[in-house]
């Protein structure tokens, strides 16, 4: 007779081993922006042209159920173009939070 596993082992284990569904360019872009409102509030403003560029890159490469995906030298040419946008938005980021923990009165995590 075998020996039973504790139900908390057994799902544990079925998570770490379950084949997870990519979340895709679109909702992780989602998530980014609901960590950059958490973070940063109302100077989060200042990320929008950025964040609008990643928007349609989004779109571009992932069009969704009956879209048509651009050609090769397209894809190319929006992921150049989104990794060139998330760089300046990285830096953009940091600038923002050294300015969001000034106005917290200089507090930092």
């Amino acid at each position: 007779m075998s020996e039973a596993r504790p139900p908390a082992a057994a799902s544990a284990r079925e998570r770490s081993t379950a084949v997870r569904e990519p979340e895709g360019m679109p909702r992780r872009l989602e998530h980014l922006e609901q960590l950059m409102e958490a973070e940063l509030g109302a100077l989060r403003a200042g990320t929008e042209p950025l964040v609008d560029t990643l928007r349609q890159g989004a779109r571009a490469l992932e069009p969704g159920p009956g879209g048509t995906r651009p050609a090769p030298k397209e894809r190319e040419a929006w992921r150049a173009r989104l990794l060139q946008s998330m760089d300046v938005l990285e830096d953009v980021l940091e600038g923002l939070q050294l300015a969001s923990r000034a106005d917290a009165g200089g507090r930092r995590d």
